[in-house]
Parts: structure tokens; C-alpha cells; sequence
């Protein structure tokens, strides 16, 4: 048994006396003495959990034998503990939330712990990256001893004081916003020009002193500063900061003092970026839903409870969510699915967050009373939570009524109407199927129960002598003597397959007029007047050719070759002057985004992800890459940068043509 020098026994015992005498229940641990559990309380503690042990108590309880002293979270001592486990995620937190990142700090063996004073009763729990340590927890403190670890603290500031305002903030970054890239709106606290200062000083370095002036004053004015009292704080301040880049042009004071005023203005004047008020869910979360979990209870829920008024982190217990799900004609089983069942985890994360907003006793300390459950409420998830869960992009959200919740077939029906009202899309039936996790014969029945007028859009080219080479000769693998989606159509309306041989047969008779008629989706309305039957557009023979090409056919036609490598040229140029699409990648997408072979052709763009700094880190597209990169920065950080689809599928045409070219050439 390991016994500590008289010197350090009595720090530790002197650090215990001064931290009771500051309002802190400690309580002795293990330490060197227990390798097997090094962070074990040596002696009973339940009773301080409700009270903070005397001089004479620390005394006896604090022997040579253990090397390390814990503090007791929670409402006795009014302390708070974020434990950090991953550095990273502390870096993250300090970049996005630098107001509370200025607080009294413990460098711990694997990360570091931020304490707050609080006189609110939370939970401890646990969050990806770290634990938040409150009631029935306690943290080692310094100058505890583990091993060849010693805890120390990382700076000298008092801890921060915490409202309820301050926790739910908080906890909504660490379980709802984890993948947010802006500061949680609504904060109102107070805080000293002395925070405000810092928050400055911690980002200029980071981030630059324009940028770091930008989101300081943005701060200010979210915590309900006035614009005069933060230009006082932070212009001196920016005037004396040295510029980031030791390259950057020397400037004058007056200028960086005009220069600090007008950014002060503009994060006054701007605010975040709202969407337009809707009354339900964004379209894209509805049909990411309906075709992913091939059920419309989650999204009836949602709608439900937006309809109620319920969203942006309302909180709502399980009984008031019957109340409400029931009008919209939702029974309590599909409740229990939406808010703890199969339907309530997309991709492994909560749709609906949960907070606990009870243990045992709420009205005291009274901890004897064990075996009472925790109290559970449940928080109506924002719109940006919803687009960050499923992983999809903000879309406008099509108006809903109580009446079309009613069943899973009113609900998609409704949304089919809006979709068409909106729109009057020119889509093949199969599109819309997969938009709302159904089959074309449902589609069908809903456009005959709405009444949808359906025009057919046809696209014709005259045949000529000149054209007529467009047309595929008829070979003896043929089964049907039919060509699948188009055909040809004389003045009076006979009907002919668009074989070349019979096209040409029937130029020879004179006084014909030939079309070659191309069938396309059709356009689907709900206008009060009558739509006609069909709509004519013209078309070209290169056209043809291409949508043969697309198809997968083979073209015979002697100058398809050079044609096909004039638009593989035009198209290659195309591509190197254009613009990237941004895909967020999640486990489960990168499979389905990135090739699992290795040719570079196959692969156009590049991975990319944002470090602390905000700058970006690429790496090659390969799917073993986007593997790491998520793991490393967790998921919704890692984006999939794309060539232009068009452009993309122009290359994929010209290559297809020139590969059949070749292949009929070739002996």
C-alpha cells in the first residue's frame, strides 16, 4: 500500500478544506491506491449528496493512503461538469460557443473539464465525445493524482453562473444542434463587457480579428447588449489587435477605428437568416420519411404537432402528445412508435430529442426515494434539426389541414394535390411513386379521386431521306415488332413502328407526310379549365440519336463516330469550367455516392471536411477515405464536392457513343 509524502497530503487536504469552505461537497478517492479503479470514492458518500462534510470530517476521512479527492456535482455543491473526452469536441465547442468556453477549466488525462455554477437540477448523462456531470456524479479536481497524471487547472477564472436558459442551450447543442454551424438563437442572459472582451480575444486568433469582431458583436447584441455599450468594449480592443497574416498592410488607427464601427453596425443590422413562417414540415422531410421508413406515421406526427403550434424545441410530455396526435387520427401505438419506437431513430440519431426534466425529487434533495422513475420530456424538433437528422436540404413546405392526417392514404394524397397544385410537374409516373413511398397504381387511383388532367407531351421530327438513317434497322433478335416509345405516325393517323425500313418504304409513297413522334413524361395539372389531350414540340435528329445513345442502343450511322467525339470534346470543356455540387455524406450514403473501384474517371470531385479554423481539408473521393473522414469528424462534417450532373451525363452520352461506334467498326 502506497502511503502520499507529508507535503502532499497536506495540499490535498488543505485543497479539500478550501474547496468546502467555498461551497463545494468533496470526498476522498481512491487514487494510486486502487490501480484497479483509481476513480472509486473511498468512503460512503451518499449523505454527501445532500450536505458538504465539516473540517473534522475531511480530516478523518482524508488519510495518506489516497492520492486524489473528488467534488460531488449537482445541487449541493451548485456545480455543473462538462467532461470532455475528445479534444476535438472541445475545440468544436469553444469555436461555436466561445461565451461559455471562458470558464473555469481542469486538464484531465484525456481532455478537460468546464465547470459552472447552477442552481437547476440536471441529470448526468452522457453526449458523443464526453458525459455532463450533475446530480449523483462527482469529478476528480486538483491536485489529484492517477498513475503519472496529475489534474491541474488550465486557467484562473471563476466558473460561469448558469440560468435555465443557459442549461437548455447547452444541452440542445451537445443532443440537438451537434452538427449546426451557428450559434443557437434566443439567448438573453446578461453577461460583463469583460466576456464579450474575451470571446474577441479567443477567436481573433482563430478566425481573424475582422471575423472575430463580426461574431463577438453578433454575440453582444444576441445577449441583448446595446450597440453603444459593445462599440466601447470591443473597438479599442480590435484598434490594438494585430493583424492574423504578418503580410497584411499596416493600417492606420482611424481607419481600423471606422473599420471596427461599420462591423459592429452590420452584425446589428443582420440577423439569422429566417425561412418563411410554414405551418408544417419541410417537403423534403416528408418524402425522406415516407420512402425510408415506408410509413407515414413519423411525418403525420410532425405535422401534427406543427399544426399544434408545437415546434423549435417546444416541450410536450407523453400524454399531451396523445391528446394532440388523436385529432390528427393517430393512436396512442403509432405515438409510442414516433417518439420511442422503431419509427422515432433515423440513422442511428433521435428524430424527436428528449430531455430529463426530473430526478426522483424535484422539490428537494430527497434521494431515499429510489426505484422513481425519471420524468421524460420530449422537445418538437426545429426545422433545421429535422434537414440535419435526415440529411436533406431546406425545401417549402405544402399546406396541410387536420383533415389530411387522418389515415396514411389522405396524407399522401394531400401531398400528391399540393405537389401538383404547386408545380403542374411534367414527371413520369414512377417519379412520383418514389416521392411518396408508393406504387404507380396508387398514383393512378390518386389522380382519379382528384380529378388530375394529364396531358401527353410528344416531341416529332418530319422524316426525310436525310433523316430517315436516324431510325434503327430491325435485326432478327428482335422479339416484338414494336420500338418502345416512339413511333411512326402518318397524316391520317396510322400508327407504324419506327423501323428504317419501314420508314423509308413509306417516303416512297407520294403525298405522305411521315412524323417520327417521340413520347415524353407527361404534364399533370389541376386547373379548373380542360387541358388538351396532347401538346407537340419538335424535335431534332441529333436529339434522336442521343436519346438512343441514353437508352442504350446501338446506333448505326456512318458519321456517328465523329460526332460523338466532337461532343465528348465540348463537353470535357464543358466540365473544366464548371461548378461543384456539395452532397452531404453520411455512413450510410457513401456507399450508395462513391464507386468502390478505383478509376479515376469514374470518381469527379473530391472529399472535403472543415478543421477548427473553418478551413477546408480535401481528400481524393475514394470510399475507404470518406470512411475515415467520418469517423475523424463525425457525420454531417464530411461533404462530397461534384462536377456539374449535366455536364456529367453529356460526358457519360459521348462516351457511350463512342464506345458502340467503335465496337461496330471494329472487325
Amino acid at each position: 500500500m502506497k502511503f502520499l509524502p507529508n507535503f502532499r497530503h497536506k495540499s490535498l487536504l488543505n485543497e479539500a478544506k478550501k474547496l468546502a469552505d467555498s461551497g463545494y461537497s468533496v470526498i476522498p478517492v481512491h487514487g494510486d491506491n486502487a490501480p484497479d479503479e483509481p476513480k472509486k470514492p473511498a468512503i460512503r458518500w451518499r449523505q454527501y449528496q445532500k450536505r458538504i462534510a465539516s473540517h473534522a470530517e475531511i480530516d478523518a476521512a482524508f488519510d495518506k493512503r489516497f492520492t486524489a479527492l473528488g467534488i460531488v456535482c449537482g445541487r449541493v455543491s451548485r456545480l455543473l461538469v462538462i467532461d470532455f473526452d475528445d479534444q476535438r469536441r472541445y475545440r468544436q465547442f469553444c469555436m461555436r460557443l466561445p461565451q461559455y468556453a471562458d470558464t473555469y477549466s481542469v486538464k484531465t488525462r484525456r481532455g478537460c473539464h468546464l465547470y459552472f455554477r447552477s442552481d437547476e437540477l440536471v441529470p448526468s448523462h452522457q453526449f458523443a465525445g464526453g458525459d455532463i456531470k450533475g446530480e449523483r456524479s462527482y469529478v476528480l479536481a486538483p491536485p489529484s493524482q492517477v498513475g503519472d497524471f496529475t489534474y491541474r487547472a488550465m486557467n484562473a477564472l471563476p466558473a460561469i453562473q448558469l440560468q435555465r436558459g443557459d442549461i437548455d442551450k447547452l444541452l440542445n447543442y451537445f443532443h440537438v444542434n451537434s452538427v449546426a454551424t451557428g450559434l443557437p438563437g434566443g439567448l438573453r442572459r446578461q453577461r460583463s463587457d469583460m466576456d464579450v472582451a474575451r470571446v474577441y480575444a479567443r477567436l481573433a486568433g482563430q478566425i481573424g480579428r475582422n471575423n472575430a469582431l463580426y461574431r463577438a458583436a453578433a454575440i453582444a447584441r444576441e445577449q441583448g447588449m446595446a450597440l453603444a455599450d459593445v462599440e466601447k468594449c470591443l473597438v479599442p480592443l480590435h484598434v490594438e489587435q494585430p493583424a492574423k497574416d504578418a503580410a497584411h498592410r499596416r493600417e492606420k488607427p482611424v481607419e481600423r477605428l471606422l473599420e471596427a464601427q461599420r462591423s459592429i453596425a452590420s452584425a446589428f443590422r443582420g440577423g439569422s437568416v429566417a425561412r418563411p413562417d410554414q405551418a408544417g414540415i419541410p417537403n423534403a422531410v416528408r418524402e425522406r420519411l415516407l420512402t425510408a421508413q415506408g410509413s407515414s406515421i413519423m411525418p403525420r406526427f410532425l405535422d401534427a404537432l406543427y399544426l399544434a403550434g408545437w415546434k423549435d424545441g417546444a416541450a410536450f410530455t407523453l400524454s399531451e402528445a396523445v391528446d394532440v396526435a388523436r385529432r390528427a387520427g393517430l393512436s396512442r401505438k403509432s405515438v409510442l412508435q414516433a417518439l420511442t419506437g422503431d419509427r422515432s431513430i433515423f440513422n442511428g440519431r433521435h428524430i424527436i430529442s428528449r430531455r430529463y426534466v426530473e430526478y426522483l425529487d424535484n422539490r428537494g434533495l430527497n434521494l431515499k426515494k429510489r426505484g422513481r422513475p425519471v420524468k421524460v420530456v420530449f422537445q418538437a424538433p426545429s426545422a433545421g434539426r429535422l434537414l440535419a437528422v435526415l440529411n436533406v436540404r431546406w425545401t417549402p413546405s405544402d399546406a396541410l389541414c387536420e383533415s389530411d392526417l387522418r389515415t396514411a392514404k389522405s396524407y399522401r394524397q394531400a401531398l400528391h394535390r399540393a405537389y401538383i397544385q404547386r408545380l403542374n410537374p411534367q414527371l413520369p409516373m414512377r417519379n412520383f411513386a418514389d416521392r411518396l413511398g408508393a406504387s404507380t397504381r396508387t398514383i393512378r387511383r390518386y389522380n382519379h379521386d382528384l380529378g388530375v388532367q394529364i396531358t401527353a407531351c410528344i416531341s416529332r421530327l418530319q422524316l426525310a431521306e436525310r433523316t430517315v438513317r436516324c431510325l434503327p434497322r430491325r435485326t432478327g433478335d428482335v422479339q416484338r415488332n414494336a420500338t418502345a416509345g416512339y413511333w411512326l405516325e402518318a397524316a391520317a393517323g396510322a400508327r407504324y413502328p419506327a423501323w428504317r425500313h419501314i420508314g423509308a418504304k413509306l417516303l416512297k409513297e407520294a403525298g405522305k407526310t411521315i412524323w417520327l413522334c417521340i413520347r415524353r413524361a407527361s404534364s399533370y395539372s389541376l386547373a379548373a379549365e380542360p387541358a388538351p389531350a396532347a401538346e407537340y414540340t419538335s424535335i431534332r435528329a441529333a436529339e434522336f440519336l442521343q436519346l438512343r445513345v441514353w437508352r442504350g442502343e446501338t446506333v448505326e450511322n456512318p458519321g456517328l463516330r465523329e460526332r460523338a467525339m466532337g461532343l465528348l470534346r465540348r463537353a470535357k470543356e464543358r466540365v473544366v469550367t464548371t461548378g461543384y455540387q456539395k452532397l452531404r455524406l453520411s455512413y450510410s450514403t457513401v456507399a450508395e455516392r462513391i464507386a468502390d473501384d478505383k478509376i479515376a474517371e469514374t470518381i469527379n470531385g473530391y472529399l472535403y471536411a472543415l478543421d477548427e479554423r473553418g478551413q477546408q481539408l480535401r481528400r481524393p473521393a475514394r470510399r475507404g477515405i470518406a470512411y475515415r473522414m467520418l469517423k475523424e469528424f463525425g457525420e454531417g462534417n464530411v461533404f462530397l464536392a461534384l462536377r456539374d450532373t449535366a455536364d456529367e451525363v453529356l460526358v457519360s452520352l459521348a462516351r457511350g457513343a463512342e464506345r458502340a461506334a467503335t465496337a461496330r467498326e471494329s472487325p
